[in-house]
């Protein structure tokens, strides 16, 4: 299946199941779990082609994580063309998240192990660090924080774990994330790139989103340059 057809099957199950709760951000329609899989061999199976996505800042968002330079100031996402990480700063911008502290050694080992013993079942990312989110010394603990990669007849496979899931903004740019680490792993590893499991948990869309998701319902994929009124400057 197509990303926009899951993705509406997602939106019209929360509309139609979800609880109302109050978050930290705001009060949300939320369900417990949610889990769908798309072949990433086909390269537009992670586009949306509902609403007006900017790729851009999510690239920059990859290429600053898998930058080796540490990763201490939101202006080293700027300097890549992402700009809503500035919020997640200090009044310095000065930051501190496991995306990029926890990620590289862990990734680099998964690469050479993927390149030593493709046929483990060991080749996994984990970025969740129970301590470190329990004293608050995180600027933002890890949304999706776990990756888990399988190779098999040559094919790169992966499933890409969330604690959290902004169904609206979030989903459709971390999907677009979870394609370009899969591409980075693979051309590595010369693989090829396969499908992608995602596991999702706490899936919501915000009280203040939901007349846009209403009209997203409502849209065909000739839709996908009109903008809805949240969605984020590129």
């Amino acid at each position: 299946m197509s990303l926009t057809f899951e993705y509406k099957q997602l939106v019209k199950k929360i509309l139609s199941l979800g609880v109302k709760q109050e978050g930290r951000n705001g009060n949300t329609l939320v369900i417990p779990h949610y889990s769908f899989t798309l072949d990433h061999s086909y390269s537009d199976q992670h586009t949306l082609k509902l609403r007006k996505m900017f790729y851009k800042g999510v690239q920059g968002e990859f290429d600053t994580l898998i930058d080796p330079t540490p990763l201490t100031n939101v202006s080293q996402f700027k300097a890549n063309g992402c700009n809503y990480w500035e919020k997640w700063g200090d009044k310095d911008g000065n930051i501190n998240v496991d995306y990029h502290n926890k990620l590289h050694p862990q990734l680099l080992d998964v690469i050479n192990g993927i390149i030593s013993n493709p046929s483990s079942r060991r080749h996994v990312v984990d970025l969740w660090d129970h301590d470190l989110c329990e004293i608050d010394k995180l600027s933002l603990p890890c949304c999706w924080n776990q990756l888990v990669f399988s190779v098999i007849d040559g094919y790169l496979h992966m499933t890409w774990t969330q604690r959290s899931v902004d169904t609206m903004i979030g989903l459709p740019a971390d999907i677009y994330l979870s394609v370009l680490f899969m591409e980075y792993v693979a051309n590595i590893t010369n693989l090829k790139v396969g499908s992608c499991m995602y596991s999702l948990s706490n899936v919501h869309i915000y009280e203040s989103h939901i007349p846009n998701a209403q009209i997203l319902l409502g849209r065909t994929e000739e839709d996908f340059d009109k903008k809805l009124d949240f969605e984020l400057k590129e």
